[in-house]
């Protein structure tokens, strides 16, 4: 009784994993995915249910199986799924041994994406986002990092070392935002306190010397690299390279 009962527990577990995957592999490509291309199978032997002897036949997600299994294959160290699935002509009704299931023959095709990461994304866009934004602004400038938004699962630090090195290597000044915001305090502790030291003083000069704010942001599809100039508050460049 008890082998019985695990028999069937197996059974319902597999129709579920079946059912889960059927959310996936019938539905419109998601998007954070990146279409590959398609995939298509017009004759195979698909295993189904050995009693029954189909060849050629099986459920769609016998077919989904079949095109993943090529799909990896033809995409080789890719972490890939199927999408949008149509399966050729219908068969029959069969029992598969815990529920009812639709039968076709081929042919099957079916959508090869894979799922955006973000973080490797913006690793490799950030150059040619970067110079589009920077169009204008003169080598040698002096700049500073706003903002750097990123996804909950990036390292906002990790990407702005990346844009630093960037801008060090295009030849641009880059002044910590940090220390502005420390030179800020320390002006309007002097102004509040009404005391004026010309040696210890901070000067206006000292912020205006930076001249372009650089801010970053990546979502899940794309990254945008916006560039303002500090003297006038408008945008110089505006720059987003979809993934």
């Amino acid at each position: 009784m008890k082998k019985t009962r695990r028999i069937l527990l197996v059974a319902l577990l597999a129709g579920m994993c079946s059912f889960g995957h059927a959310q996936g592999y019938l539905e419109l490509p998601k998007k954070n995915e990146k279409v590959l291309g398609t995939i298509s199978i017009q004759q195979t032997i698909l295993k189904g249910f050995e009693e029954n002897g189909y060849e050629n036949v099986g459920s769609k997600y016998d077919w989904y199986v079949e095109l993943l299994k090529q799909a990896k294959q033809k995409y080789a160290g890719i972490d890939v799924r199927i999408r949008e699935l149509k399966v050729g002509t219908y068969k029959s009704r069969g029992f598969n041994g815990y529920q009812y299931e639709d039968y076709y023959y081929g042919p099957a095709v079916g959508t090869v994406v894979y799922i955006i990461d973000p973080e490797k994304e913006s690793q490799n866009k950030l150059l040619p986002a970067f110079n589009k934004a920077m169009l204008n602004v003169p080598e040698g400038s002096r700049t500073a990092i706003d903002q750097i938004t990123v996804t909950s699962r990036m390292n906002s630090e990790e990407l702005k070392d990346q844009l630093i090195d960037v801008l060090l290597d295009k030849g641009y000044r880059v002044v910590a935002k940090e220390h502005l915001q420390k030179l800020y305090q320390e002006q309007q502790d002097q102004l509040n306190s009404g005391l004026y030291n010309p040696d210890t003083t901070v000067e206006g000069s000292k912020f205006s010397a930076v001249g372009y704010f650089i801010n970053v942001k990546v979502t899940e599809t794309s990254i945008r690299v916006q560039v303002v100039n500090v003297s006038t508050g408008e945008y110089e460049g505006n720059a987003t390279v979809n993934f």
